[in-house]
């Protein structure tokens, strides 16, 4: 019953991106003149559709994992391949491959830019009608034989500063942690009793742990009388919420450039089952965790889709600006290479984040 749950949470915060994802595609297609076919919510076959006045095809289909839209043209749902073979020639104008290049990349790049506006507008109300938390970065536990522990960490420590920046809350200094250079050692500031410490420690990996820790924790019941809410005003809010887009894309940027060039182990990726798993507990959580989730997972989604990978909207947009430069379409013979290539790319993360995913599944079962 509770994997039922899990499948139902990542299936619910599957459906709410990929919708939000492919109505950009959707949306902007339609205001360059192309005709749209098919607008589908999951894949094979097709348990409920509507067909509209525009001769769009709406459908709901047997596997809930992911969606497309399909464009007059395009010879399969992921606008892999397209041909005009079969398009009456009174009706070629209206495909996509018929659109001037600008075109094009505004279709493709509504995607992902569709995913970050919905996520900030989204957060922006979350943000505006709930306020703001503030949980002070004050220490409640020191996991035994971690770095906090070795360098002198104490319970009832509040870190004020590190590496010179001013911590404002508990996620702001697990956020610098975690994508502090890969291998670097931290100055932290300490106001121990109104007495201010100096000490430094390098992150590592913990056991249990996927990413670079010091190991202390805080509990939010044992400072509850500082945790503080504040109230900001409505555009207050939406500037919060795209600062909080932009750090999320900023700090997985840093992350990736880690793995690429310091050898930073990519133990923190999540597959389609940490994703599942992720949804689950978030939906446990209540209506506002899950709100939260969505938005978080509408920006990753954004984010990989921007990536210059074949096959993804990135790898569409890299392909327009080659084309853009050498004045003329890449061969067809280059363009499937390069889908081909961009499939492998895209099957292996998948197989990778699975062989993550697995072990860490179980032993939490198992716990």
């Amino acid at each position: 019953m509770l994997g039922c749950f899990y499948i139902f949470a990542f299936v619910l915060v599957l459906s709410f991106v990929v919708i939000v994802h492919e109505g950009g595609h959707f949306m902007v297609a339609r205001w360059c003149g192309v005709r749209v076919e098919e607008f589908s919510l999951g894949f094979g076959k097709e348990l409920w559709g509507r067909t509209d006045k525009k001769g769009t095809r709406w459908k709901v289909c047997l596997i809930p994992l992911g969606g497309y839209v399909k464009m007059l043209g395009d010879m399969d749902a992921a606008s892999a391949k397209s041909s005009m073979d079969k398009v009456p020639k009174k009706l070629r104008p209206y495909t996509f491959m018929a659109q001037k290049l600008w075109k094009r990349a505004a279709i493709i790049f509504a995607g992902p830019a569709t995913n970050y506006v919905f996520s900030i507008l989204l957060l922006g109300f979350i943000i505006y009608f709930s306020g703001v938390s503030l949980m002070p970065a004050i220490i409640t536990e020191v996991e035994e034989g971690s770095v906090a522990e070795e360098i002198g960490m104490l319970p009832g420590d509040r870190v004020v500063r590190v590496n010179g920046r001013e911590i404002e809350d508990f996620s702001d200094f697990q956020r610098v942690v975690r994508v502090t250079e890969f291998g670097k050692e931290l100055t932290m500031q300490i106001d121990r009793n109104g007495e201010t410490l100096e000490l430094k420690g390098t992150p590592r990996y913990m056991e249990g742990s996927d990413h670079p820790r010091i190991g202390v924790r805080t509990s939010g019941f044992a400072i509850k009388d500082q945790i503080k809410t504040k109230d900001v005003g409505f555009f207050e809010a939406f500037a919060l919420s795209a600062e909080q887009a932009w750090t999320m894309t900023r700090d997985t940027l840093i992350y990736l450039g880690q793995i690429l060039v310091q050898h930073r182990a990519p133990r923190e990726m999540r597959g389609p089952l940490g994703i599942a798993e992720a949804s689950g507990d978030a939906f446990q959580n209540g209506i506002l965790s899950l709100l939260v989730f969505i938005a978080q997972i509408s920006i990753a989604v954004g984010f990989m889709n921007l990536l210059p990978i074949p096959l993804l909207d990135g790898g569409h947009l890299a392909l327009y600006l080659l084309e853009a430069v050498r004045r003329k379409p890449l061969t067809e013979k280059v363009q499937n290479a390069a889908m081909w290539i961009g499939f492998s790319i895209l099957m292996g993360l998948v197989g990778y984040t699975f062989i993550l995913d697995i072990p860490r599944i179980i032993q939490r079962m198992l716990e």
